[in-house]
């Protein structure tokens, strides 16, 4: 009997609610993306095709992780989270929301948008 209620109403899983998270380099929040579940997050933190980008991108002419720095994935906060939605809404590639201003965006000679998430003080 359990495997027919099973089947009439599925159990509902973290799956079907993506969730924004975080990932941070340092204790620093550099961007924001959605995942399905935290272990898909955790895995995403680790994918070394992310780690050369971070390596990669600069920010203060210094790369965004230094290859030893810790870096860890979190649950979004509610602003960080409405700021991930409100950058989807105006720039719908990708599933990244960067979180910094990278050196890139600074350098550009227009107005920066959405994607560089305003610095705690």
């Amino acid at each position: 009997m359990k495997g027919v209620i099973g089947m009439i109403m599925p159990a509902k899983t973290e799956a079907s609610y993506p969730t924004v998270f975080v990932l941070e380099v340092d204790g620093q929040p550099i961007l924001a993306f959605r995942a399905a579940t935290s272990r898909q997050a955790r895995e995403f933190g680790k994918e070394d095709r992310l780690q050369e980008g971070l390596k990669r991108m600069m920010i203060g002419h210094r790369p965004l992780w230094d290859g030893k720095s810790p870096i860890r994935v979190r649950r979004a906060e509610p602003e960080e989270e409405v700021y991930y939605v409100d950058a989807k809404k105006e720039n719908a590639a990708g599933n990244l929301v960067y979180l910094v201003r990278r050196d890139k965006e600074a350098d550009a000679s227009n107005p920066v948008t959405r994607g560089s998430f305003p610095p705690r003080r």
